[in-house]
């Protein structure tokens, strides 16, 4: 996968971006940097060492509105992990993993290693979404639950779609693509039913009405036919940016049942 950023002065500004989001957050974190056979990755942390994990994968272009969105509504239920794709926050080493093997799962499966983490909750966005469903379909035994909201990997994205929602902003969109390019969500394979039902962890799905790249319809459709431990299929009537009140509600009422068993 190419790097996102096409000019020096654009993985700069995406820099500032994340810096500035990450000094909004309204609470203290630990910022720590942990070294993978792919190359050093970017993690934040927030929330008490003693509550369960909860670990997110970073991936889409709004994965930082999203990740302080899920952060702030459940840093007292949890111990968030925030794992950062370097390339998207300039703060780790640039690197390129590939889309059909396992190098997302193997990548994702070193860190939770190096951060000792086990039964951990997973959730995960868009291209997010992918990178959990790799982690599973790699090795699911450190993951207690997964939360998967319009993952890419399921359905292929809808050129058409994506294109209608845009029409009124092609402008803008094309000024854009100058300075960086976006994650290549058209480029995501969809994966096999055979390696996805064969996972045990139980799923929670949710799919957003107003996605720009997946019809929600489509979407629950296939998660029922492919997901063995499907626990939930939800939809949201709010697409990005958040607040993604049924999600939290979701989370937090699941946790809070695994507590008290």
């Amino acid at each position: 996968m190419k790097a996102p950023f096409c000019t020096m002065q654009a993985k700069n500004k995406i820099a500032e971006n994340y810096r500035q989001k990450l000094d909004e957050l309204p609470f203290s974190y630990e910022l720590m940097q942990i070294e993978t056979t792919y190359g050093d990755t970017n993690i934040i942390i927030t929330g008490s060492a003693n509550k369960p994990a909860l670990v997110l994968p970073a991936g889409t272009d709004s994965v930082i509105s999203f990740t302080i969105a899920i952060t702030i509504e459940l840093a007292n239920d949890f111990r968030i992990y925030w794992i950062d794709f370097p390339p998207r926050s300039n703060q780790g080493t640039e690197f390129q993993l590939k889309f059909e093997d396992d190098s997302y799962g193997e990548w994702m499966f070193e860190i939770l290693s190096r951060l000792n983490v086990h039964n951990a909750v997973l959730a995960g966005i868009e291209f997010g979404g992918f990178i959990a469903l790799k982690t599973l379909t790699f090795d699911e035994k450190r993951i207690a639950r997964v939360f998967l909201i319009t993952p890419a990997g399921i359905i292929k994205p809808q050129r058409v779609r994506y294109l209608f929602k845009k029409l009124l902003q092609l402008h803008q969109l094309k000024k854009h693509r100058k300075k960086y390019r976006k994650t290549p969500i058209f480029q995501i394979p969809v994966l096999s039913e055979s390696k996805i039902s064969k996972m045990k962890t139980p799923v929670y799905f949710f799919a957003a009405e107003n996605n720009l790249f997946f019809s929600a319809k489509r979407l629950r459709k296939r998660a029922n036919k492919i997901f063995t431990s499907l626990k939930g299929n939800h939809i949201l009537n709010e697409a990005p940016p958040p607040p993604y009140h049924h999600l939290f509600k979701t989370i937090r009422e699941n946790n809070q049942a695994n507590s008290t068993n």
